[in-house]
């Protein structure tokens, strides 16, 4: 039977046409933890950016961010966001990591989403007297640490002479109230969280970043460098779905719409969010920023040769 251009234009696009199947989405599995930072990602899930580019994101969630990097190494994930630290620490053993994206970076000035917090009535009010005090952070050798360290020094204090304590983010404020530690570097929304619960107890002498490094990065996305080379396009589709995220995070700054996204995925509750400090949300990577902390690393006894900075930016991050 002949169909005329007519008749063909008149027909569902379905029948006037061969039928597009469409692709499955790709899936990603990404490691991510319940902190501020990854808003950006969790705006592009739900507002379907990553949908849009043929991507399904399967999030999971782990303790921190260094949690996450074995997995990424064992190809558990694609992608995952963990502190710069963590991060520099295993490219420095070998580890062929590469930034796709920022993720967060400090504010320049108090409010910041690090404090460091203690009992009332310690006498603690700065580094000189943590020395020989159990300090804590969620854990050793990461970001929290080493602003926390950092945060030591500046203030009068001998960082070699603190005590680190690992502790969850989630039980910090109990093991501070209960004398378990004498100070702990918290990260939001769980620097809120302790000071609504345990307000009667415990009290802020310190913001570990802007004190100390005023607009300093904090996290980032990574994926391995052999994935990035043979699924670059892949990767291009995700970046531009995950920025997407941050615009849509950056446009709505203060406003209800990003606290009550962050309230359903950090499950926090929106008026503790309403008093809690956010980071600010970078797509890029810089070389200057990777420098300045590997510099601070080695300051703080995280020494060691470290490759180039440049060479370990993917195209998605050099924004």
């Amino acid at each position: 039977m002949n169909i005329t251009r007519r008749a063909t234009l008149a027909l569902p696009a379905a029948l006037a046409a061969p039928a597009l199947h469409a692709q499955a989405p790709t899936k990603m599995r990404v490691s991510v933890i319940p902190v501020l930072d990854v808003a950006p990602l969790h705006a592009a899930i739900r507002e379907g950016y990553f949908a849009a580019e043929g991507i399904e994101i399967d999030t999971s969630t782990t303790a921190g961010g260094a949690t996450g990097l074995p997995g990424l190494v064992a190809g558990q994930f694609r992608v995952v966001f963990s502190n710069v630290v963590s991060i520099m620490l295993g490219v420095r053993e070998g580890l062929p990591f590469r930034f796709v994206s920022g993720a967060s970076v400090g504010k320049d000035s108090p409010p910041d989403i690090l404090a460091l917090l203690v009992r009332k009535g310690s006498g603690i009010a700065t580094g000189k007297d943590l020395e020989g005090k159990r300090l804590a952070s969620n854990t050793r050798n990461n970001i929290v640490w080493l602003r926390g360290m950092a945060w030591v020094e500046k203030t009068g204090g001998d960082w070699r002479r603190v005590s680190t304590v690992e502790v969850p983010f989630p039980q910090m404020a109990d093991a501070l109230a209960g004398g378990r530690v004498d100070a702990a570097i918290f990260s939001e929304p769980f620097v809120a969280a302790a000071l609504e619960t345990h307000g009667d107890r415990l009290e802020r002498i310190g913001w570990p970043i802007s004190e100390t490094a005023p607009g300093g990065t904090n996290a980032q996305y990574v994926a391995m460098a052999e994935d990035l080379a043979a699924n670059a396009e892949l990767f291009d589709r995700f970046a531009r779905a995950l920025h997407k995220g941050v615009d849509w995070v950056n446009a709505r700054a203060g406003q209800p719409a990003l606290l009550e996204l962050i309230a359903a995925f950090s499950r926090v509750p929106l008026a503790r969010l309403q008093r809690t400090a956010l980071p600010a949300y970078p797509k890029g990577v810089t070389p200057a920023e990777l420098d300045t902390l590997v510099a601070t690393m080695q300051r703080y006894g995280l020494t060691g040769s470290y490759p180039a900075s440049a060479g370990l930016i993917h195209r998605t991050a050099r924004v």
